[in-house]
């Protein structure tokens, strides 16, 4: 009878451990404004409820839903998670990190149809054309890619090497280029 007790036991052990990550799994939940966010490094920048600032790792898998302005999402992902929409979000620990699984954006804070107020980047000028309002530049992590830029007095002082800043925004479905800003400098007026 005790050699049953212990096969049991070990049985119950290993099922506990096995499951243990997901059936034992505690999810918190939170709310906040998105500030920013970086789908290479799977981070979002969150203004929690108390006017904090905190860096949330994002699951990869992490579902994502709107309750405003939804038909203007039909097949919500992260890429359409920016600032300033208002979000309530469910996480949990994995691998000892606090993990977004979740996202409902509660208050999108802009008109979707005109793009929104785009995704901030760091970048390289590898090329650009003042007169045609293009810019080429390279992203992180090291992908190579060509913008409009509208309005074109944005590549006004720019040059082959510099380093800068790029906003963004989505436009009838392709992203143009609405800000440029060198690193280290403050905004131009």
């Amino acid at each position: 009878m005790t050699h049953k007790i212990w096969r049991v036991a070990a049985l119950a052990a290993a099922a506990t451990l096995l499951l243990g990550g997901t059936a034992l799994a505690v999810w918190e939940y939170g709310r906040g404004s998105i500030v920013s966010t970086n789908w290479g490094r799977m981070e979002m920048n969150v203004r929690d409820t108390q006017g904090r600032m905190v860096t949330w790792k994002v699951a990869r898998n992490c579902e994502v839903k709107f309750e405003d302005q939804t038909e203007k999402f039909p097949n919500p992902k992260l890429s359409d998670l920016k600032a300033p929409m208002y979000v309530h979000y469910t996480f949990e620990q994995m691998d000892g990190t606090n993990t977004i699984i979740a996202v409902i954006v509660k208050e999108v804070g802009f008109d979707a149809a005109k793009g929104g107020p785009g995704i901030e980047q760091e970048a390289v000028v590898t090329n650009l054309d003042v007169n045609i309002g293009h810019i080429e530049v390279v992203l992180e992590p090291a992908s190579r890619t060509t913008f409009e830029v509208d309005p074109k007095g944005e590549l006004v002082g720019i040059q082959k090497g510099d380093r800068v800043k790029i906003l963004i925004d989505k436009r009838d479905g392709r992203e143009v280029v609405t800000k440029v800003t060198k690193v280290g400098e403050g905004p131009r007026p």
